[in-house]
């Protein structure tokens, strides 16, 4: 959510026209949770039980630890790397896959996909993993959880890292849909509506999920190409699991929600960043910036959803710098 993972596209099974329905929520897609890493970076994998689910991790590096939190939902942690990993080299990245996406579990009740839930879910990762307080770094519908949970839960935060977050309303991210569509070209609405109708794309071949959403992904760049560098990789639970992902239609919190008000009980210090060229309604991000009272934005031109795939040079100094002289908040 809040760019290209704030739209819930769904493709019918039967026509072309309803292929390109729009749904009012998010994208549901599955990416890899595995990277090429370097091996002088210590990698250790697994599951911790939270909530009665099953989520599966990967904490990679030494240092302080910052958990991560992916975008979505629907996807897993995989398209974070191998590119965040240059995290690790002097922190203890902690990447979890939520709950029914990735590796995570999907076996349970779909009343349990809510918002709430998610952000129970990031407090049983801050307490498998001991930590007292934690420095949380949310990317894109990552960020509407990390707001969320650090609404509920503010003296469990060292820091907070909003990268190119959902907004942090319904009515800026059903705004941002538009913007989301006017950034996909002709050429490519067409190739997606072409291999939507294929019978590869109806059985959830991984192969051709892969093709579809790099197709899909293209307009959340600002130079295109950088698309083909994102991990996309499908495996055969995707298709059981989106329509576990698929119930999120249902939370009522999602359909309609304003927290810029609650934002202010947020106390910790707070980064926010932000791509030039990001699918986002104009004004989202400062909005929170002025509800967060002395929190840091960083506005990277030329740059798109993925900051730290597109403008890395830029991006990790930018959170280093943050992390190594936080700013507490003024109130």
């Amino acid at each position: 959510m809040g760019t290209f993972f704030a739209v819930f596209t769904r493709f019918s099974r039967s026509t072309a026209s309803s292929n390109m329905k729009l749904l009012s929520l998010i994208i549901v897609i599955a990416l890899g949770s595995t990277a090429s890493l370097s091996a002088e970076q210590p990698i250790e994998t697994g599951y911790k039980v939270v909530n009665g689910v099953s989520l599966y991790y990967e904490a990679i590096g030494e240092g302080v630890p910052i958990v991560v939190v992916h975008g979505g939902p629907g996807l897993d942690h995989g398209y974070l790397l191998p590119q965040m990993a240059e995290l690790a080299k002097g922190y203890r990245l902690i990447f979890y896959d939520q709950r029914a996406m990735g590796k995570s579990s999907a076996d349970f009740d779909t009343s349990q996909m809510t918002m709430n839930s998610f952000v129970e879910d990031l407090e049983g990762i801050r307490k498998a993993f001991g930590l007292e307080k934690m420095n949380l770094m949310g990317h894109s519908w990552g960020g509407l959880v990390a707001m969320f949970y650090a609404i509920k839960y503010p003296s469990h935060l060292q820091s907070l890292i909003l990268v190119n977050t959902t907004p942090a309303s319904s009515v800026l991210r059903n705004l941002s849909f538009g913007i989301m569509s006017l950034k996909t070209t002709k050429e490519d609405s067409i190739s997606q509506v072409q291999i939507a109708e294929t019978e590869g794309f109806q059985k959830r071949d991984p192969a051709v999920m892969a093709k579809f959403f790099r197709l899909l992904f293209h307009a959340s760049f600002h130079n295109r190409q950088y698309a083909d560098s994102l991990t996309l990789s499908f495996d055969s639970s995707y298709a059981a699991k989106s329509v576990m992902v698929h119930q999120l239609n249902n939370d009522t919190t999602l359909r309609s929600y304003d927290i810029f008000a609650k934002l202010d009980t947020i106390q910790c210090p707070v980064l926010i960043i932000g791509g030039s060229d990001d699918a986002v309604v104009p004004g989202a991000n400062e909005k929170i910036r002025d509800h967060l009272h002395g929190a840091q934005y960083i506005l990277m031109p030329g740059c798109g959803h993925f900051p730290f795939v597109e403008s890395p040079d830029k991006f990790f100094p930018a959170v280093r710098e943050f992390l190594k002289n936080p700013t507490q908040r003024n109130f």
